[in-house]
């Protein structure tokens, strides 16, 4: 295991911990036999002296895993699970469709400065994202620790590069969508990708997040399904290491040199913009749009997504 000193989000020190439990007693060694019964390989004897430990951030509200697995470890544990899962899933209609707008919305503010946005899908899983974005007509370059997907991306005229080696200045807007929950270092990654990024480049992360966090870790029910109200997969052992709030997503980009871009209607807006975008007129027409939900919302269940700018 790996002790984690610092909040991944924004560096502050890291406090006691709020949860510890051992891998080896119930709950969490029941959970995780339930949880990852159909990936048999999934061997967690090697955690059988450590313990899952959950901390707050007291600056950013961060709810983070203090010890985590090591790389090793962790590249087995997802080896496994990518065993048994397939690349290409379908998806439904209305996400679709909310996958389009959002990277419409995107393309849209960039085409002010640039008229073929360049783009990486960062973890693109089995490239479903990388796909749209080729079919839009956008330049596209995908990366994941698995290559599962490489040939099949690659065929469609995608480029495949290596998740160690982005380049630097060379793109224009980044997809990471389910990526940075996973990560030991965050911090180290989100630099990464802002070095790729060029001047007026964008950023895009999206992480689960759940607002009753707090309320279910008072009295947690380990045994609850991942589609129940009283879900912890939020903080899933072993693979969801970080819980984001809006203020850790802004901490972590601002370490890297990145200013948050807000969705107004189906509009990007740098925070110097939100004055304009709030007149009464505005207002109005943003009430009515929500009414009709027609306004710029995740495509996924309890996620929240973010939208960063270089400058």
């Amino acid at each position: 295991m790996v002790h984690r000193a610092f909040c991944p989000a924004c560096g502050t020190a890291s406090g006691p911990a709020i949860v510890q439990l051992p891998y080896d007693r119930p709950p969490i060694a029941a959970y995780l036999a339930d949880f990852y019964r159909p990936y048999p390989s999934c061997d967690f004897g090697r955690l059988t002296a450590a313990s899952f430990t959950l901390a707050e951030c007291p600056r950013c509200a961060c709810i983070y895993q203090l010890d985590v697995p090591d790389d090793a470890f962790l590249s087995d544990f997802y080896g496994a699970l990518r065993t048994n899962e397939s690349a290409g899933t379908s998806i439904d209609a209305d996400h679709r469709e909310q996958q389009v707008r959002e990277l419409l919305m995107v393309i849209r503010f960039l085409q002010r400065d640039i008229a073929r946005p360049k783009v990486l899908d960062f973890g693109c899983g089995g490239g479903n994202w990388a796909l749209l974005a080729e079919t839009l007509g956008l330049p596209t370059t995908a990366t994941d620790l698995s290559d599962e997907a490489a040939n099949r991306l690659r065929a469609r005229g995608i480029e495949w590069i290596s998740p160690f080696n982005i380049g630097d200045a060379w793109c224009d807007f980044i997809n990471t969508e389910q990526v940075f929950e996973h990560l030991v270092n965050p911090q180290d990654i989100v630099r990464r990708l802002s070095q790729a990024l060029r001047p007026g480049g964008i950023l895009k992360i999206g992480v689960p997040h759940h607002p009753t966090l707090r309320a279910k870790l008072k009295k947690p029910d380990w045994t609850a399904q991942k589609s129940s109200p009283r879900s912890l997969n939020a903080v899933a052992p072993i693979e969801h290491l970080n819980h984001f709030e809006s203020a850790s997503l802004v901490a972590l980009a601002a370490r890297a040199g990145l200013k948050p871009l807000y969705p107004i209607g189906w509009e990007l807006v740098p925070e110097s913009g939100l004055r304009r975008h709030l007149t009464l007129k505005r207002r109005v027409a943003l009430y009515l749009k929500r009414r009709l939900r027609d306004v710029y919302r995740p495509y996924h269940i309890l996620t929240q997504t973010m939208f960063f700018r270089k400058h």
